[in-house]
C-alpha cells in the first residue's frame, strides 16, 4: 500500500465516472458527481452500464470513479484490463470490500478535502483460457462448475506443467488475495494478505477429505482439465462472464498482466477492513433485535505501555 498520486478535484483534467443501473440509486449519484466535476472545470466522461473495453478510451484519465457496490467495480476492473489508471470506489452496495468510500468522503473531496491519507494498492488479477480462446479476466477469482444438476466433476489440476492433483468434487474456485476473501472464503479457503503475489485454489465440496484449499506461487500457471460426463459446465469469471465448458476442455489460468490500481480512503488498512467488514472481535448482540454487533474497546499497545 502507498500514497496514491491523485491530486485536488480541480486539478484534475479527465474523469471516468461508471455506474451500473442494478444500483438504481448509483445513477443519479454519479451523474450529480459528473455535474460537480464539470462545474470545477474538469472534462468528464460518464458512463452507465457501459460493456464495451475501456483499454485504450481510459489511457488518458486522470481517475476512474466506479459508482455503484464492489459487483460494479469487479465489472469495472475487467473492462479495464491491463489500463494504468488510478480507480477510486464510491459504495452505495452492502459490504464495500473494494468500493470503499461513502458517497459523503467523494463529495467531500469535490469540495477540496485533502488527499492526504489516501493509499493506492496495486490488486493481482487472474485470467483464463479455454484451449486457444480469449483471455477472461477476473479481479475475485474464476470458478469451474455445473448447473443446478449437479454430478460430482473428476478435475485434474496441473501447476507450473507438474500434474498435481485429481479432484472429484463439484467444482473449482481460483482466487485472488482480493477473492480470497469472497467465494473461497465461503468453501472454508484461507484469506491472503493483499500484498502477496500468490492465488488460492478451493476445491467445492471435495468427494476426499485430503483435498483440501492450496495456495499457489502467482509466477506459476494452472491449468485444469474435466473428465467424465458433466452437464451445464461453465467457467465464470467474478461471476459476471460466463464461458461454457465440454468434457475434455483445457482451461488456463495464470496472472493477468496488468493490475488494478485501487484508491482506498485511507482510514483502515486491510486488515482494519477484514476486521470491520467480517466482524472480528466484535461481542454477540445478545438481547436486541437487529442493529449491529457491539464493538470491543481496544487499548493501543502503546496507549498501554504508558499508564
Amino acid at each position: 500500500m502507498t500514497p496514491a498520486p491523485i491530486p485536488a478535484a480541480a486539478e484534475l483534467e479527465l474523469v471516468i465516472v461508471n455506474a451500473s443501473r442494478h444500483k438504481p440509486e448509483a445513477v443519479p449519484l454519479a451523474a450529480g458527481f459528473a455535474d460537480r466535476l464539470r462545474a470545477l472545470g474538469v472534462e468528464v466522461r460518464l458512463e452507465i452500464d457501459l460493456r464495451d473495453p475501456l483499454n485504450d478510451d481510459a489511457n488518458d484519465a486522470d481517475l476512474i470513479v466506479s459508482v455503484g457496490g464492489d459487483g460494479t467495480l469487479l465489472h469495472l476492473a475487467r473492462r479495464l484490463g491491463a489500463t494504468d489508471v488510478p480507480v477510486l470506489g464510491v459504495n452505495v452496495g452492502k459490504l464495500g470490500f473494494l468500493a470503499s468510500f461513502s458517497p459523503d468522503e467523494f463529495a467531500a473531496y469535490l469540495d477540496g478535502a485533502s488527499t492526504k491519507a489516501w493509499r493506492e494498492d496495486r490488486e493481482m488479477m487472474l485470467q483464463a483460457r479455454v484451449g486457444a480462446g480469449p483471455a477472461h479476466v477476473a479481479l475475485n477469482d474464476v470458478v469451474v462448475s455445473q448447473g443446478v444438476m449437479t454430478r460430482l466433476l473428476e478435475i485434474d489440476m496441473w501447476v507450473g506443467g507438474e500434474h498435481a492433483i485429481a479432484y472429484r468434487a463439484d467444482g473449482l474456485v481460483v482466487s485472488t488475495p482480493v477473492g480470497s476473501t469472497a467465494y473461497s472464503l465461503s468453501l472454508g479457503g484461507p484469506i491472503l494478505g493483499r500484498g502477496l503475489r500468490a492465488f488460492v485454489v478451493t476445491p467445492i465440496a471435495p468427494h476426499s477429505l485430503t483435498n483440501r484449499p492450496i495456495v499457489i506461487n502467482a509466477g506459476d500457471s494452472v491449468e485444469l482439465v474435466v473428465g467424465g460426463r458433466v452437464d451445464e459446465l461453465a467457467l465464470l469469471a467474478d461471476g459476471q462472464e460466463r464461458v461454457d465448458l465440454a468434457a475434455g476442455d483445457r482451461v488456463a489460468i495464470e496472472v493477468a498482466p496488468g493490475s488494478l490500481r485501487l484508491v482506498s480512503s485511507g482510514q483502515l488498512g486491510p486488515y482494519g477492513v477484514l476486521r470491520e467488514k467480517l466482524g472480528w472481535g466484535l461481542s454477540p448482540a445478545l438481547g436486541r433485535r437487529g442493529g449491529p454487533p457491539r464493538p470491543r474497546t481496544v487499548v493501543a499497545p502503546d496507549a498501554a505501555d504508558s499508564d
